[in-house]
């Protein structure tokens, strides 16, 4: 265990400046650059303690009635999960991280199943308290019941795991029909091969995916377009049992354990596995550029193609350091384009904590923007993309600067709660810090989550009140998952929270649009269609949607899309480009209905493809 004290001074003169009147600072506008609570200085480390808002411009206001409705239904419905991530006296700093979590229909049957990801406490070899490891809380498998509730089949699929596991990404990645999970975890990252027929075995890894690094976010992508889906590690710092630094701060006499700067860890860099076709993985980061530069502390990850080009990019929410974003040479290989996009800082040129990641074509102007969410007196900043790979930072234009700054965010979605045609954004929060009360700080380490409206493209509003008391209930939210798990025709969301019981927030909002929900099914690319572009065609306006296989933070939304398609009636054409190149579209597709869209049966005039009425 390596400890870092107070950096002979370099700490003490930082605290010492703070007074800790840094606790109860000026407030800040929406136009003044925010002091970043993470650092923006190169060479001195800078804060570990933010400054603190002033109490006057976190008082409570009125807002607006909510058209949103939500029900946490996670204990009627079976969904008996609870994050465990004891927290040390040393503050190890992959403990305040939390976990994910992910829908997939592992058994085909056309139902979305819930896999949670589950922490560990920190031992070195056996457990300081005697318990046998078999005794710790597994990583869980809920099956849908088809009827609103879930029942636990972990141990009949072969899925125990009792890692600290951090972030999963499910998809098909051998071609044959059933969905398969990456997991990464703390020491040791792991592949589970669906054997279809409800049990799933552990697949041999490389070493360099482990290697003593803190593996964090993770994303298939066929980056070479050769059909298979290949695998993308975001790796944090070099932790291990063997070396692992720990912070410390005296003040008057006392000291604290605090959670580690990111500037006080060595970083890692991230990693790239190329899907052989034969069950194998190589490690193709340094060939492919990922290496190139300075490692930094990534988080999120999420893979699309954000410049819609035909090929798959990468983007990579860095701690406290620029963020990446790797555009695809179209070979394969990747360039990080970051600060040239306007992707790696925000509109201040600062730097920001980038924690998770939400993408989604919010304006309708057919591009897909996205949406990095940041630390306590940062925003949750905005990426409007402008076209030719350029985004600008449009956060307090579009409402959500001021909601933002007060909260520290994890896991954050775009999605159309009220199927309006319109995408609204959901953002789980909770700090990383517990301790700050003992410091004279008054930041919660529990914070409630929020909730925007999408206001026709022009603005975001926030309507948390009225929602639900799901977001009047302060949390420590970490990892978000997006399903329509009861089959309704709209949108809910699974939360994993930190060293608390999950949430499965059902939708009931009143008077919703129309919906089509799809399922892609690749032929010449890969089975899952992952990296598709989906444009929905409503006549006088188009949307446009892509397939991931990760979202949000350290988390995986159900492969089925969902799409909110207001009052149309039906839709004039729904055209996909498939990862292999292939441009396809089917006309006159009625709504409110199921639809399976297969590489190969559309053409530029088709018959509406298999649908079965679900409305």
């Amino acid at each position: 265990m390596t400890r870092i004290g107070t950096y002979a001074g370099r700490w003490l003169t930082f605290l010492l400046g703070l007074s800790f009147a840094g606790c109860v600072g000026d407030k800040p506008s929406d136009s003044d650059p925010p002091r970043s609570d993470r650092g923006d200085a190169d060479g001195l480390v800078t804060p570990i303690l933010p400054p603190q808002i002033a109490p006057e411009t976190v008082t409570p206001v009125e807002l607006p009635t909510s058209p949103f409705r939500f029900e946490n239904v996670a204990e009627v419905s079976g969904l008996q999960f609870r994050h465990h991530s004891p927290l040390t006296e040393e503050r190890h700093t992959h403990l305040v991280y939390g976990s994910g979590l992910a829908w997939l229909d592992f058994d085909n049957d056309g139902w979305p199943d819930l896999y949670c990801c589950q922490g560990a406490a920190y031992v070195v070899g056996e457990p300081a308290d005697g318990n046998p490891l078999a005794d710790r809380p597994s990583n869980l498998l809920f099956r849908n019941r088809q009827n609103g509730s879930f029942v636990d089949v972990t141990q009949a699929a072969g899925l125990l795991d009792r890692r600290y596991s951090m972030a999963m990404a499910a998809a098909d990645y051998d071609n044959d029909g059933f969905v398969d999970l990456c997991v990464t975890a703390y020491e040791e990252n792991v592949l589970y091969h669906n054997n279809g027929d409800g049990t799933f075995d552990q697949v041999e890894l490389p070493q360099q995916m482990h290697a003593g690094r803190l593996s964090t976010g993770c994303a298939w992508a066929d980056v070479d377009a050769d059909g298979n889906l290949d695998l993308f590690v975001a790796n944090y710092a070099r932790l291990g049992p063997d070396d692992y630094p720990v912070c410390e701060h005296t003040e008057a006499g006392k000291t604290l354990h605090i959670v580690c700067h990111p500037h006080q860890l060595e970083a890692m860099p991230d990693l790239l596995f190329q899907n052989c076709g034969d069950g194998r993985f190589a490690d193709i980061s340094a060939e492919a550029g990922i290496t190139v530069g300075e490692a930094l502390t990534g988080l999120g990850a999420v893979a699309a193609d954000l410049d819609q080009d035909g090929d798959i990019d990468i983007y990579v929410a860095n701690d406290a350091r620029p963020n990446h974003l790797w555009e695809n040479q179209g070979d394969g290989s990747f360039v990080d384009v970051g600060q040239m996009s306007g992707t790696a800082l925000n509109r201040h040129g600062a730097r920001e904590a980038g924690m998770g990641i939400a993408i989604g074509d919010i304006d309708r102007d057919g591009r897909f923007d996205f949406l990095v969410t940041n630390f306590y007196n940062e925003t949750n900043t905005l990426y409007r993309n402008e076209g030719a790979f350029f985004f600008s930072d449009v956060t307090d234009e579009m409402g959500l600067g001021a909601p933002s700054r007060p909260r520290l965010s994890f896991g954050p979605c775009f999605v159309d709660f009220d199927n309006d045609g319109w995408l609204d954004l959901l953002t789980v929060n909770g700090h990383v810090h517990d301790r700050l009360h003992e410091l004279n700080c008054n930041e919660s380490f529990a914070q409630s989550p929020q909730i925007f409206q999408n206001e026709g493209g022009r603005r975001f509003r926030e309507v948390s009140t009225g929602s639900g008391r799901f977001f009047s209930e302060p949390r420590v939210g970490r990892g978000v998952a997006v399903a329509d798990y009861d089959r309704d025709g709209d949108a809910d969301v699974a939360v994993n929270h930190l060293n608390g019981p999950a949430a499965l927030l059902r939708n009931d909002t009143p008077d919703g649009g129309g919906w089509l929900q799809f399922e892609l099914i690749g032929t010449r690319s890969n089975r899952d269609g992952v990296g598709a572009v989906i444009t929905i065609d409503l006549g006088q306006q188009a949307m446009v949607r892509c397939r991931q296989a990760s979202t949000s933070y350290f988390s995986c939304d159900e492969g089925r899309l969902l799409v909110g398609v207001g009052n149309a009636e039906q839709l004039k054409r729904v055209s996909i480009r498939w990862p292999s190149g292939r441009e396809e579209c089917w006309e006159d597709v009625p709504i409110n209905t199921y639809c399976r869209f297969v590489e190969g049966a559309g053409s530029e005039i088709a018959s509406p493809p298999v649908v079965e009425s679900r409305g």
